[in-house]
C-alpha cells in the first residue's frame, strides 16, 4: 500500500461521514463482556497506517487510546460543525 506524501492530508469519515480532525472530540464505543457503552476521545492526530486510516487521541482521563475501527466513531464537536 502506498502512503501519501506528509503534505496530503489523511482524512477519515466518522458514521454519519463527517471528518474527523485534529482537536476534534468523537464518541467510540467500548465493550467489556456483555456490556458496550461509548466514550469520549479529543483527537490528537489522523494518521494513515499500513492497516488503514487510525485516529488517536486522549480519553476523559486521559489516557492515550488508538482507534482503526472509525466508521463505528461520531464527531460529537468540531470546529466545522460549530
Amino acid at each position: 500500500m502506498s502512503h501519501p506524501p506528509e503534505s496530503t492530508p489523511v482524512t477519515a469519515k466518522d458514521f454519519l461521514g463527517n471528518s474527523i480532525k485534529a482537536t476534534d472530540t468523537i464518541v467510540y464505543p467500548v465493550r467489556r463482556g456483555s456490556s458496550m457503552w461509548m466514550k469520549k476521545l479529543v483527537v490528537d492526530a489522523v494518521r494513515d497506517t499500513a492497516n488503514g486510516v487510525r485516529v488517536s487521541g486522549r480519553n476523559e482521563a486521559g489516557n492515550p487510546v488508538s482507534i482503526q475501527n472509525v466508521q463505528n466513531c461520531v464527531v460529537v464537536t468540531s470546529c466545522l460543525l460549530e
